[in-house]
C-alpha cells in the first residue's frame, strides 16, 4: 500500500513538473528593461508656455521611435519632472530623476535660470545633461557634463548684427534688452562684436522681463536717434514693447532676437510689427509652411511633426516644441553611438553626434557643447499675420 501511494505521488509530482516545465516553455521571454530618460520641465508656473510645449514634443518623439524598435532593442522611457518655474526645484528634481529612478541622461529644464541650477547636480553625479536654457554661460566656459540644446544668445548677436549693418545699412545702434540671463548674454554679445561690423553702440536700455511698459526706456531711444534697435528678449516683453513702440510713434528699424517668434508675439504685437516692418531673427520652424510641399525639410521633418502635434494635442508648433523634439532624437542617436546606456559612455557619445533636425543642425565635439553656428537662421517679417522671410 505504501508502495503504490509512494508510486502515485512520484507520478503526480513528475506531471506537476511537467506541466511548469511546458507553463515555462509556453511563456514568451521577459521583454528587455527600457532605456530611462529624465526630464525636468516648466509645465506649471509663469514659464509653462515653455516648459508644456518641450514636454509634449518629447512625448511624440518617445512614441515615434519606440514605435520604430526603440534603441539598442530597447523602449525609452521617459521619466518627468514639474519644476513649477522654481529654480531650487529643478535641482531637487534633477536628484530625484537621477538617484530614485536611476536615468541615464538627463532633458531640461526650460530656461536657464532653471538650467543652471541643475548643472552642479550633474557634474556631482556625472551624467549627461540636455540643457534647453540659452544662456552663455551654459556651455561657456565648456562644462564636460552639459551640452545645449537652443543656440545661444551670444552666438546669435553676430546675426543680428550683419543684418543691421548689412542689409538695413545702420552704424549707430540702441541695445534694449531684458536683465535675464538671455538678454543680458545676447546684448554681451553684441557689445563685443559689434566693432567688427563698423557700427557702435550709443545707448542701452534694460527692462525687467515682467515690466509691463518700457515707455521711459523708448523715449530715451528716440532721443538718442540711432539707426536701428537690436533687442534682445522673449515675446512677452516683445509685445509690450511693440505697443510702447507704437505709441510713442516710433519708426527706427528693430531687428529682434530669436527669443520672440511665436504665436503669442503674433496674437498681441503681430500688426505692430508688420507696420513697423521689425526683423525678427528665426529658425526655419516658423517659416517652413511657406517653403515649397516638396522642399525636403517640409516634406519629410515639418509636415509630419505639425500633423501629429495638431491631432494629439490640437496646438501649433513653437520653437519649443522643437528644441524637445530634437533633443530626444540626439538622445537615441548617443545611445546608438555609444551601444549601451552606461551614462559614463552616453557622454562620450554627445561629442560625436551630428544630427539635423526640426529647429537646426548639430555637430557636438569634445571642443563644442553648442553644437551650432546659426547658418540656419534667418530674419522674419510678420505678414497677414504670419511669418515669411524678411525683405527690404
Amino acid at each position: 500500500m505504501k508502495q503504490r501511494i509512494s508510486i502515485c505521488l512520484a507520478i503526480s509530482l513528475f506531471v506537476s513538473l511537467g506541466l511548469v516545465t511546458l507553463g515555462a516553455a509556453a511563456k514568451p521571454a521577459a521583454a528587455a528593461e527600457p532605456i530611462k530618460i529624465g526630464a525636468v520641465f516648466s509645465v506649471t508656473g509663469w514659464a509653462g508656455p515653455m516648459g508644456t510645449p518641450a514636454k509634449e514634443a518629447v512625448e511624440i518623439a518617445t512614441d515615434e521611435i519606440n514605435k520604430k524598435g526603440g534603441v539598442l532593442g530597447r523602449n525609452l522611457e521617459v521619466y518627468y519632472e514639474d519644476d513649477q518655474s522654481n529654480p531650487t526645484n529643478s535641482a531637487i528634481a534633477a536628484t530625484k530623476l537621477i538617484r530614485d529612478r536611476n536615468v541615464c541622461i538627463l532633458l531640461g529644464s526650460s530656461l536657464t535660470v532653471f538650467t543652471m541650477p541643475m548643472v552642479p547636480v550633474v557634474e556631482r553625479e556625472q551624467i549627461t545633461l540636455m540643457a534647453f536654457g540659452a544662456g552663455h554661460e551654459l556651455t561657456s566656459p565648456i562644462k564636460k557634463w552639459v551640452f545645449r540644446i537652443p543656440m545661444t544668445d551670444y552666438r546669435v548677436s553676430p546675426i543680428m548684427l550683419k543684418f543691421a549693418t548689412e542689409v538695413l545699412e545702420a552704424k549707430k545702434l540702441a541695445l534694449l534688452h531684458s536683465t535675464d540671463s538671455s538678454g543680458t548674454m545676447g546684448a554681451k554679445g553684441v557689445v563685443d562684436t559689434v566693432a567688427n561690423y563698423g557700427a557702435s553702440v550709443i545707448i542701452t536700455e534694460r527692462f525687467e522681463p515682467a515690466d509691463t511698459n518700457m515707455v521711459p526706456q523708448l523715449t530715451r531711444i528716440k532721443a538718442a536717434n540711432p539707426d536701428a534697435i537690436i533687442l534682445y528678449t522673449s515675446a512677452a516683453p516683445a509685445a509690450v514693447i511693440a505697443k510702447n513702440y507704437q505709441q510713442l510713434g516710433m519708426k527706427t528699424p528693430v531687428v529682434a532676437s530669436h527669443g520672440v517668434p511665436s504665436q503669442e508675439f503674433l496674437n498681441i504685437a503681430g500688426k505692430i510689427a508688420e507696420a513697423a516692418h521689425w526683423a525678427i531673427v528665426s529658425p526655419k520652424v516658423f517659416y517652413a509652411w511657406s517653403l515649397p510641399p516638396d522642399d525636403p525639410y517640409r516634406k519629410n521633418v515639418f509636415d509630419p511633426f505639425v500633423k501629429t502635434l495638431k491631432e494629439r494635442f490640437g496646438k501649433e508648433i513653437t520653437g519649443f516644441h522643437a528644441n524637445g523634439y530634437d533633443a530626444l532624437y540626439m538622445v537615441a542617436q548617443a545611445l546608438t553611438i555609444a551601444g549601451t546606456d552606461d551614462r559614463a559612455a552616453v557622454r562620450d557619445a554627445m561629442e560625436k553626434v551630428k544630427y539635423k533636425g526640426l529647429l537646426a543642425s548639430w555637430n557636438y565635439t569634445p571642443t563644442d557643447h553648442d553644437g551650432q553656428n546659426g547658418e540656419e537662421l534667418y530674419p522674419l517679417m510678420v505678414k497677414d499675420g504670419k511669418w515669411y522671410p524678411y525683405k527690404k
